[in-house]
């Protein structure tokens, strides 16, 4: 990057409102595209077949031709100790031809990353981390010709934060003269991540759910992170998990254009040799990719939202602190039924038809009904669980997602904190007996607000239409709804604007003052608009 170039980024920045302080380098002016080896072969299925595997398959499959470049080694690539001197080693087992590997990725036009930890030890204890051999290990990568580092930050000395750590290392990357984009763990404060890295993370690891997914999003939107992002520096939403077989294709489709519009690093967490070619289309989807590389460097955010209006909602845990209480609060009917307060309606261990839901037997919030035997509820004071009379299954807590805490129905063990809740107390809680890592109480809550949303994102031309992309979201967990944009909202207050599909490229029609579209539960409609 020339000075005058690099001046004019900065300057751009500014312009758009964005926080800058140093860019790390000059790497990273778009958002990185490539894979990762951890969201499907974490450690026992990684090793060297597996990764040129995936190399040649980015090449095969045409993403990388769609931009997809970078081969990321995760956790595990290590040998358990360092070499006498203190060298980091690659493991022999898995890698028997270590920079060979590394000579033919680079030879197929892609990169090739890989992992560490600032700490003393890699996560779950696997290999040695970085913690006072930074320039040493920086010195092995950029002799290795590695190109992308990824630094975790499970195992800090005692009494040590992340950020120093972090800084250690980046300027240990630095000094090597190498080009190498450098990733970090949310422990890094946004404030500062610009002068350190190129890429945060946003929240905890990714996992092949729908809201898992969603967590990743909304964490980005409440914590303001859009203002942060931009050519050099990007939020990272974590790998990709279109592929893994958990999320149907709507939902697939609603994580890629998520990840597209929000400016997230693509980066595939699959099993690239074994994908269908609905997979391969997905994420090769020329427009989709180039909102999300679009020169202007603008995160996306959230337009607007508001309430579906259904009646049918997901029951979850959330902290009984936060600001939405009145959910937090139920009142036992006629001595079996559990009444929301908020809703007015009742707490069933089953969605009321079949295929409405993701899965059957995850408790949702219904219009009450007092012979509904799935909306009745027997409360075990010797083990303190919430049993459906209808079932003879316990409610539980399926996953620790925070900030909402999926639920569902299961087997009864009488010893599984996991299953054990107050009964309804004075003020209407329904405690979990479980504590998340921060030892908050949780209470039992309903998921509603905010269903129906639009996000957006200004784009420059070419490449694309110019204009904005735009995002309508169904966040409800059934029924198609219509959510109308109104353009004004855009600044667009009188001008025609020319729609564009972005999934097939088709032109959609010219609109003025609102445009309406039809989108499917946990499903979106992505859109090019330009006037």
């Amino acid at each position: 990057m020339t000075s005058l170039s690099a001046t004019l980024l900065v300057t751009s920045l500014l312009l758009c409102g964005l926080v800058v302080e140093h860019v790390w380098t000059a790497v990273a002016d778009k958002p990185p595209m490539g894979w990762n080896s951890w969201n499907h072969f974490a450690c026992d299925g990684l090793n060297e077949k597996v990764v040129l595997q995936a190399a040649e398959a980015l090449v095969s499959t045409g993403l990388k031709k769609a931009g997809y470049q970078y081969v990321n080694l995760d956790n595990c690539w290590q040998e358990p100790t360092r070499a006498a001197n203190g060298s980091i080693v690659p493991s022999r087992e898995r890698f028997p031809n270590w920079e060979h590997m590394i000579y033919k990725i680079h030879d197929m036009g892609l990169l090739f990353g890989l992992y560490t930890d600032f700490g003393l030890t890699t996560c779950g204890e696997k290999a040695p981390g970085s913690w006072e051999h930074e320039e040493q290990d920086a010195k092995s990568y950029a002799f290795w010709n590695v190109d992308y580092v990824k630094d975790d930050d499970c195992k800090a000395p005692p009494g040590v934060l992340s950020p120093p750590g972090y800084k250690k290392m980046s300027e240990a990357l630095r000094a090597t003269g190498r080009e190498i984009v450098f990733s970090v763990k949310q422990s890094q404060p946004i404030e500062s991540a610009r002068s350190v890295c190129n890429l945060r993370r946003v929240t905890h690891d990714i996992k092949d759910t729908f809201y898992d997914m969603m967590r990743e999003v909304e964490v980005n939107h409440d914590d303001g992170l859009a203002k942060y992002a931009g050519p050099g520096f990007w939020n990272d939403m974590d790998m990709i998990e279109i592929g893994n077989g958990n999320m149907t294709f709507t939902e697939e489709k609603t994580h890629m254009a998520f990840w597209c519009l929000l400016k997230s690093p693509l980066i595939l967490g699959n099993d690239l040799s074994n994908m269908s070619q609905q997979t391969v289309d997905l994420l090769s989807s020329d427009n989709a990719i180039a909102i999300n590389q679009n020169s202007l460097g603008i995160q996306g955010t959230r337009l607007t939202a508001f309430d579906s209006g259904l009646t049918v909602a997901i029951a979850i845990l959330t902290n009984c602190s936060e600001a939405a209480a009145a959910h937090h609060e139920w009142h036992v009917d006629r001595g079996v039924l559990l009444r929301n307060m908020a809703t007015g309606n009742c707490l069933s261990s089953m969605g009321p038809a079949p295929g409405d839901f993701p899965s059957p037997l995850q408790p949702v919030v219904l219009p009450c009904n007092e012979t509904d035997a799935y909306q009745q509820w027997e409360y075990a004071n010797s083990t303190n669980q919430f049993i459906s009379k209808a079932t003879g299954l316990c409610l539980d807590i399926a996953k620790a997602t925070i900030p909402k805490y999926q639920l569902r129905m299961v087997k009864c063990e009488k010893n599984k904190a996991q299953q054990k809740f107050s009964p309804v107390g004075d003020h209407g809680n329904i405690q979990s007996m479980f504590k998340d890592y921060t030892d908050h109480p949780l209470c039992l809550s309903v998921d509603i607000t905010d269903d129906l949303q639009i996000w957006s994102v200004a784009l420059s031309a070419p490449p694309g239409h110019g204009g904005w992309a735009v995002v309508f979201f169904n966040r409800a967990i059934y029924a198609s709804r219509n959510i109308t944009l109104d353009l004004a909202d855009l600044g667009v207050d009188s001008a025609t604007v020319t729609v564009y599909d972005v999934w097939s490229g088709r032109m959609m029609g010219n609109h003025t003052g609102t445009l309406t579209q039809l989108v499917p539960a946990h499903g979106v409609a992505f859109l090019e608009l330009t006037t």
